[in-house]
């Protein structure tokens, strides 16, 4: 059986979740910074925060490159994904200072990705569960 090169699909779902990823361990490592650096309220609630961020950033590295391995497993745990970043998307754009800008950066890649991991034949042929 031969071996299909990735499709641009599949290619590009790679790059935005990847990109999410090392954003999402960007955002650990500051919280993980202020927590040592800072005083805080709640030292016990800084450090759970911290700790269940570091756990997403490990969850989304592994989905990342299993999906890119394609284990078909990984669409699931990805559309999960896509629809947390889309709720965090729609909530920075409400409140008494919205922000438009953050919203569109998070909702518009997220959607893309999820219309393709539904929607489209490379991806499904390469999330093939006979490999």
């Amino acid at each position: 059986m031969a071996v299909n090169p990735k499709s641009l699909s599949v290619y590009a779902i790679v790059g935005v979740i990847s990109l999410q990823t090392l954003a999402l361990w960007g955002v650990a490592a500051l919280f993980v910074y202020d927590t040592a650096t800072q005083p805080s309220n709640s030292l016990a609630g800084a450090i759970f925060l911290d700790v269940l961020i570091v756990v997403s950033a490990v969850a989304m590295s592994i989905a990342s490159v299993l999906f890119s391995r394609g284990r078909s497993s990984m669409r699931s745990a990805i559309i999960v994904w896509q629809m947390t970043v889309i709720g965090i998307g729609i909530a920075s754009a409400q409140g008494v200072e919205p922000r438009w800008e953050i919203a569109g950066l998070l909702i518009v890649p997220a959607a893309a990705v999820t219309f393709l991991l539904l929607f489209s034949r490379e991806v499904s042929r390469h999330l093939d569960t006979d490999t």
